[in-house]
């Protein structure tokens, strides 16, 4: 088997089980608007559902399912009226896919996230 090679560094994706739940995630159109959305700059549920046009529920139901993957960097702030607010940032930039010979590599490129988000 090759193994991959990027420009940047990344992680490779060991286990199948792994590789087939970032292959789902990416397969989903709203899960990849979602991640589109939320690489730049961390952002609330209601904001992604606003900019983007999905449901609340649905974003919550990717959102969490992101979160088990640990796709994302969760933040907390706390509004004006006293409302704690999580904030959801990918910690991926870009992903690497191939499949040779019946296997898939890949390889995730970490997302550059300031230490003070």
């Amino acid at each position: 088997m090759m193994v991959m090679q990027s420009f940047e560094k990344g992680n490779l994706v060991e286990g199948d089980t792994q590789k087939n739940d970032l292959l789902n995630i990416l397969a989903d159109d709203y899960s990849r608007n979602i991640l589109n959305h939320i690489i730049d700059s961390p952002k609330s549920g209601v904001q992604l559902s606003s900019e983007t046009g999905i449901p609340g529920s649905t974003v919550y139901r990717k959102l969490s399912r992101m979160s088990e993957l640990k796709l994302l960097k969760i933040t907390g702030i706390i509004s004006p009226e006293g409302k704690k607010i999580f904030l959801y940032q990918s910690r991926v930039k870009s992903v690497y896919t191939r499949f040779d010979g019946g296997f898939i590599d890949m390889e995730i490129i970490p997302n550059i996230i300031p230490s003070n988000l």
